[in-house]
């Protein structure tokens, strides 16, 4: 079951048009704040119900909210399992995990990066028409490539909640993670 994402400044979101109730979290990026607990009054034409989220920038959880799981590197983002072997041990592949990460946070730049300057400075250095020309300023391009890359969508894996005569109904399958907070199960989409 595939899911559009809503990227605010503090929040990853997964909303829906079902009924909002009293203590629902809901979401209107038409109004200030955005983001609210329904208290039951007043109209809710214009709001979603947030289903499931993510707090970045360490903002709070939305409580009674399922999580979506944590943003993984594409390089790191595979489970631990993929990396613990007859050769490595669970301790030697985190420790691997912990210092890629360091390093990622230290030097912020991809290959992908380094060659999308480099073409970048290639075609700038080629623009003759002086008429047309606008300069190509390092600051601004390496500022355009520090934006983090947040996903579009959430495929969560589904299992059926109930059999129906027309039809099995599914759910998002989930998991508990250990402060005991439901966490859906899928992959990100970018």
């Amino acid at each position: 079951m595939k899911h559009k994402i809503i990227q605010t400044e503090n929040y990853l979101l997964v909303v829906d048009d079902s009924e909002i109730k009293a203590g629902d979290w809901i979401y209107n990026k038409e109004r200030e704040p955005s983001i609210l607990q329904c208290m039951g009054k007043g109209s809710l034409r214009g709001w979603s119900k947030i289903i499931a989220h993510l707090p970045l920038n360490n903002s709070p959880i939305l409580e009674g909210v399922d999580l979506l799981p944590p943003l993984e590197d594409e390089a790191i983002g595979h489970p631990l399992v993929d990396y613990v072997n007859s050769k490595h041990t669970q301790e030697e592949c985190i420790g691997f995990i912990d210092g890629y990460n360091k390093a990622k946070e230290k030097y912020k730049y991809t290959e992908e990066d380094l060659r999308k300057a480099w073409n970048a400075a290639y075609i700038d250095a080629l623009a003759i028409d002086e008429e047309t020309y606008k300069p190509l300023f390092f600051e601004d391009f390496i500022q355009s490539l520090q934006q983090p890359k947040y996903p579009i969508a959430f495929e969560c894996e589904i299992e059926v909640y109930m059999h129906s005569i027309n039809g099995d109904i599914v759910k998002p399958k989930t998991t508990t993670n250990s402060n005991g907070q439901t966490v859906w199960v899928g992959k990100y989409l970018f």
